[in-house]
């Protein structure tokens, strides 16, 4: 559009001082560049209501010119006005004196033209700023949510220049004391070519200052410079020896770091989200890749490097700083990594030669991030000696499978003399055994493997000593565990007595469920939600029906059965029992229904898969609404029951919610009396044991204390957990004596093999 907006002379005018109308420091003006034949530069500190740079920054432009404009703004959702008082009358209320409106976005780049008619002189140029600039803003204020700033600039307007500044201004080839710079030409050619001038000072050059260097085209190469530096640069053109350009708008680059030898990154001093830094890190991120630094995501809620992808198109590659020792062969890189979400997955570690082109990654290992979690996994490369002098390792995340991945505490730093094994596997898992299996490093150690297991997932340390050490054998057979347990298993290598790897991440297994005898079960060690959580039970439900552990409301301790059949059926299927058919036996638990007209099936199943293939032994009437009284309910179940049956709590016929704690099996008659009825079937096994006990029994525990032979107290729990590890204990004869939480007691006798 041509605008034509004659005036002949300007004179000095009074422009009002602008106010916001509030005090909400948060919105603000925070860089701004103004550039045409010339450019300046405009950073904030800090929030001020008002700025008044109009005698100390100036944008140069002429008749028909066009002045771009960039705009950055401090507070999320600032929005911004571009005034200029074209007839110099003191105020912005004439035609085309608001040039930019109200901006869409928190940052502006956009331009302005300059009426071809424009009178030369100085014009003011105003900044508005706020949330909310309202549909009929005053460049005075104040504005409609009473925040934001203004702030003043000047535009200089003279006769169209014969000589006209370069612009575009780009930087490529960048190296550690070496860049190439280049721009596009005016389009009308300088005769005498460019001068450019460069700086590591922010400083913005005049008309006097001298040229670093000269070029008849359109690039120049730039050496001398200093490493992980960054430089400001500048072209202009040269029509004649009496008229340059003014400078062009500024270009900026950073060096490159110098090589290192030694790294560790832990993201704590980069700037986060997608646009972020780290020093000496490049990135490549293709199409709708995603990498930034996120901010509690990190190894105890630090920052972490974040990497997402969906498919090859949209990889990602961390590039990590150059070592001048990348290719000696006597270094690895060892990092933390978590997958986000629920699906484990494989990241590549490799090198670049170019860390601007993806095609140029080599891989050297892919590891697969096992574990959604930092505690317990770290991942190591050892870096052959075949990589090329001059590449920089990366980490690429191929987009395949889809996923996202957390990395965090990245070393580069010389390899240990004793190698970890990698990939371990379990299998062969039974109720007591497990085959644990894993990968040799090169060279593999001289004397053996070390492994260590425990039912807690705090991972060992240099000094915790191994259960089995010296291992040969791979894979090796682990024996001696209890049933329906979970495991933690880690692997080191053992190079010598003194010399020893780190140990391998975690790796876990849940043992196979084991017929048993007795049983006592209130439901607090596991997590609430389906009854499965609970090793060894099972659940079948028809309809709409369900059979969860509850955690409101329990008989004892946290925990209870919520059942409710609702529009079909609920059933629990009770631990397989070695002695179901013995007679001898009764199932007892503690219950109430959501009315005093409920009924329990109480049962078998000899198909643990189908709930069609219930037997009924007796229909319990549950008349109480709550725990307290009467609640506490006792079948005999007789000797004709299958031998490989199971027991089942079977409810059906109604929308009642049924709830029930404390499921004991026990003798149904008294064996005699001591501290505690033998009724309770009170036991401690395996006996002997290795490692772990397990105490049978009907009455809440309270607390187990663990004497030696000389009577001294080596171990106190207090807690109504009843596997308890004493693997730090010495082989010998300990007394265990359990405390109920009805007050009476009972010692027994153990032997650690």
């Amino acid at each position: 559009m041509i605008l034509l907006i004659p005036f002949l002379s300007l004179k000095a005018q009074t422009y009002c001082t602008p106010v916001t109308g509030g005090t909400n420091s948060s919105y603000y003006l925070k860089n701004a560049v103004f550039s045409d034949q010339g450019a300046f530069y405009y950073d904030a500190a800090a929030y001020q209501a008002y700025v008044d740079n109009s005698a100390s920054q100036t944008v140069t432009s002429y008749p028909g010119g066009t002045v771009k404009v960039h705009l950055e703004f401090a507070g999320s959702g600032t929005k911004s006005l571009v005034w200029v008082d074209w007839n110099g009358n003191g105020d912005f209320n004439d035609f085309y004196e608001n040039p930019l409106g109200t901006s869409p976005y928190s940052v502006v780049d956009d331009q302005f033209f300059i009426p071809p008619s424009q009178a030369p002189g100085i014009y003011r140029i105003r900044v508005q700023t706020g949330t909310s600039l309202g549909t009929s803003p005053n460049p005075c204020g104040p504005n409609t949510n009473a925040n934001g700033n203004f702030v003043d600039f000047s535009l200089k307007i003279e006769a169209a220049p014969a000589c006209f500044v370069p612009s575009a201004l780009t930087s490529s080839n960048i190296a550690t004391n070496t860049a190439s710079i280049s721009w596009t030409a005016p389009s009308t050619v300088p005769g005498n070519g460019y001068e450019y001038y460069y700086t590591s000072s922010s400083a913005v050059p005049d008309i006097s200052t001298p040229a670093s260097g000269i070029s008849t085209t359109t690039s120049a190469p730039i050496s001398g410079l200093d490493a992980f530096t960054t430089y400001y640069f500048y072209v202009r053109s040269v029509c004649s020896s009496s008229d340059k350009s003014a400078w062009s708008l500024r270009g900026t680059f950073k060096t490159k770091c110098n090589p290192m030898t030694y790294m560790f990154e832990d993201f704590e001093n980069a700037t986060t989200g997608t646009t972020y830094n780290v020093d000496c890190w490049d990135k490549i991120v293709l199409a709708n890749g995603y990498q930034s630094i996120a901010s509690g995501s990190g190894v105890n809620s630090s920052k972490a490097l974040y990497q997402s992808a969906n498919g090859a198109a949209n990889m990602v590659i961390a590039i990590l700083p150059a070592f001048s020792n990348v290719n000696s062969g006597t270094h690895w890189l060892r990092f933390k990594a978590r997958y986000s979400g629920s699906a484990q997955g494989p990241l590549d570690v490799g090198y670049v030669t170019s860390d601007t082109n993806e095609s140029s990654f080599v891989n050297i290992q892919t590891v697969n991030i096992i574990s959604g979690v930092f505690d317990g996994y770290e991942y190591s490369v050892v870096v052959p000696n075949t990589v090329p002098a001059n590449a920089r390792l990366a980490i690429r995340h191929g987009g395949t499978p889809s996923n996202s991945y957390y990395l965090d505490n990245v070393y580069w730093e010389p390899k240990p003399t004793c190698l970890t094994p990698s990939n371990v596997v379990l299998s062969a898992v039974t109720s007591a055994s497990v085959n644990i299996g894993w990968t040799a490093p090169t060279p593999a150690p001289a004397s053996g493997y070390d492994i260590y297991y425990s039912t807690s997932s705090t991972p060992p340390t240099s000094s915790t000593p191994p259960n089995v050490t010296g291992v040969t054998e791979n894979p090796y057979t682990i024996q001696g565990l209890n049933s329906a347990t979970t495991y933690y298993f880690w692997v080191r290598s053992r190079c010598s007595a003194a010399d020893q790897s780190g140990w391998t991440n975690i790796v876990s297994a849940l043992t196979l469920c084991a017929p048993k005898t007795s049983l006592f079960e209130n439901f607090d060690s596991y997590n609430t939600g389906l009854l499965t959580n609970a090793p060894c039970w099972g659940r079948l439900v028809t309809g709409i029906g369900s059979t969860n552990i509850n955690g409101t409301g329990a008989y004892s301790g946290t925990r209870h059965i919520m059942q409710r059949p609702l529009t079909g059926s609920a059933m629990a299927i009770l631990p397989e029992l070695s002695n179901i058919n013995a007679g001898t036996h009764s199932l007892k638990f503690r219950a109430y229904c959501s009315t005093n007209a409920g009924v329990m099936h109480i049962g078998y199943v000899t198909d643990p898969t189908n709930i069609a293939s219930f037997v009924l032994i007796q229909d319990v009437n549950i008349t109480n609404t709550s725990y307290t009284g009467a609640s506490e309910y006792s079948i005999a179940v007789p000797n004709t029951v299958p031998a490989n049956a199971r027991l089942a709590i079977f409810t059906d016929g109604a929308n009642l919610t049924y709830y029930y704690d404390d499921v004991s099996w026990a003798p149904t008659t008294s064996l005699g009396v001591n501290e505690i009825a033998a009724k309770h079937d009170i036991v401690i096994y395996p006996n002997p044991f290795t490692d772990m006990i397990t105490i049978s029994g009907e009455l809440p525990l309270l607390s187990v204390s663990v004497y030696d032979a000389s009577g001294k107290v080596v171990k106190e729990i207090k807690s109504s957990e009843r596997t308890i590890s004493l693997q730090e204990l010495n082989s010998g004869m300990y007394m265990i004596k359990l405390v109920m939480k009805n007050g009476a007691s009972k010692t027994i006798k153990a032997v650690k093999k």
